[in-house]
């Protein structure tokens, strides 16, 4: 009779989506995907600290104001108390939700230094004109990455082109996204982003 409780429904881990620079692509879940351009909700945009460890959900914290740092924090959301060594594990990140016709909305969140980069680049062309284009979505392309040094490791920057924008619905569909899972660092063949880069990124 099939799976009549979608028990065996792989979509949940697909419900997010990151760029890894160790495949110089993007995966959704498990699975590796193609994406040219998608469209942008800016008033899902967020940024904090974020701390994300192998075996751990990612812990969030944002800030009341995009751009507009908290104080490291003190407590973990579930509310065990930081010693001061684990606020030091806490990287200034995002968080924004994306949509393209094959993978419905899906949430893009990070701490990595080399995709915050990127992410602020395109905020950075974004943030001027949000204000003259209230109710409306971003239309954005991706057009690659460039690799980048860090240290003694390696990662890459996802660049982006901001095309314009339009009234688009397609953010009010669904609101049914998770948060960026950890990632195995066994599987980032070296990447420094990927292994969690401990410089700051600017926002």
């Amino acid at each position: 009779m099939g799976d009549l409780l979608g028990l065996e429904d792989n979509m949940d881990g697909r419900k997010y989506i990151k760029f890894m620079p160790s495949i110089n692509g993007w995966k959704a879940g498990d699975d590796e995907v193609k994406i040219d351009k998608f469209l942008l909700d800016p008033n899902s945009i967020k940024s904090g600290w974020g701390w994300i460890q192998k075996g751990f959900s990612p812990d969030w914290h944002w800030d009341d104001e995009v751009g507009i740092r908290k104080s490291l924090p003190t407590h973990r959301n579930d509310g065990t108390l930081l010693t001061e060594d684990e606020k030091l594990n806490y990287k200034r990140g995002f968080s924004v939700d994306i949509y393209t016709k094959d993978l419905g909305i899906r949430r893009w969140s990070s701490n990595a230094k080399g995709v915050s980069q990127g992410f602020l680049a395109l905020y950075t062309a974004l943030h001027p004109e949000i204000a003259e284009n209230v109710g409306k979505v971003a239309v954005v392309e991706y057009t690659g990455s460039k690799a980048v040094a860090y240290g003694e490791g390696s990662s890459r920057i996802p660049e982006f082109k901001l095309q314009g924008w339009r009234a688009d619905d397609s953010f009010e569909a669904t609101t049914d996204t998770f948060e960026e899972t950890v990632l195995d660092e066994s599987k980032t063949n070296g990447s420094v982003d990927e292994q969690q880069e401990t410089e700051q990124i600017p926002f």
